[in-house]
């Protein structure tokens, strides 16, 4: 093994372990690097934007290649936080949709936005206290199973069965563009939750393209024991996307 790698090894594991140990660590570095650093020098690093109008940050993840998360400036839990509820409320996840073109661009060459997801881990089952949407690439996995559900004969109203992409399962609901880009996901998602007797505390999110018009939101509603990672539906290495 080369020093080099080696130092790298090390590196990696002292910040992993940095991260997980501070659940602020997010929040810190959008508040007292990105945001300072745009507001006084005009430049978003180390971030890879600051839009401070729609109240939100977009942060490339340190040690995958490909993936992105969005931060809302606003201090915000995660899922369960009641602001999500509010109508005023920025609308996070399809300004997270309209910020994969910053994964995109990494690859230089078109990639098929049906490769692309957005996830969402719930409070029992994630590092920081901060909402983050991991934008970042689809697992082969996930793809077929989602390809397999037959979207043209969902109606636009939750799933009653789930769909199982492993190690969990999911309830689903198409939505099309324009509800995409108007409607405030977040309600919709805790109407699920509740009708299903479950609580956001627990519940992980996902959201698929199916195609230029169409998306799949997915809810997997967890236990205070088990907590639903969402983010294993994807695969931030995105190699079917490099091929």
């Amino acid at each position: 093994m080369s020093i080099r790698l080696l130092v790298s090894i090390v590196v990696f594991f002292i910040y992993s372990t940095s991260v997980r140990a501070d659940h602020d660590f997010l929040w810190n570095k959008m508040n007292n690097i990105c945001i300072p650093e745009y507001k006084i020098n005009g430049i978003y690093k180390p971030c890879a934007l600051v839009d401070l109008n729609e109240k939100y940050v977009i942060y490339k993840t340190d040690f995958d290649k490909y993936q992105y998360l969005l931060l809302p400036t606003d201090k915000i839990s995660g899922t369960e936080d009641v602001k999500l509820q509010q109508d005023a409320v920025p609308n996070y996840l399809y300004l997270a949709w309209q910020s994969r073109s910053f994964l995109t661009e990494r690859f230089n060459k078109p990639i098929k936005e049906q490769l692309l997801s957005l996830t969402i881990n719930p409070k029992n089952n994630r590092e920081q206290n901060q909402l983050h949407i991991h934008i970042s690439c689809l697992s082969t996995e996930a793809r077929k199973i989602i390809s397999d559900i037959a979207v043209d004969q969902l109606d636009g109203q939750w799933s009653s069965k789930q769909v199982s992409i492993a190690p969990y399962s999911y309830f689903y609901r198409k939505i099309n563009l324009d509800e995409f880009k108007k409607e405030n996901l977040f309600k919709s998602i805790k109407a699920k939750v509740e009708q299903e007797n479950g609580n956001m505390d627990y519940t992980g999110v996902a959201l698929v393209n199916i195609d230029p018009n169409n998306f799949l939101l997915l809810v997997g509603i967890g236990t205070k024991e088990n907590g639903f990672s969402a983010e294993l539906i994807q695969e931030h290495g995105c190699k079917a996307a490099e091929q």
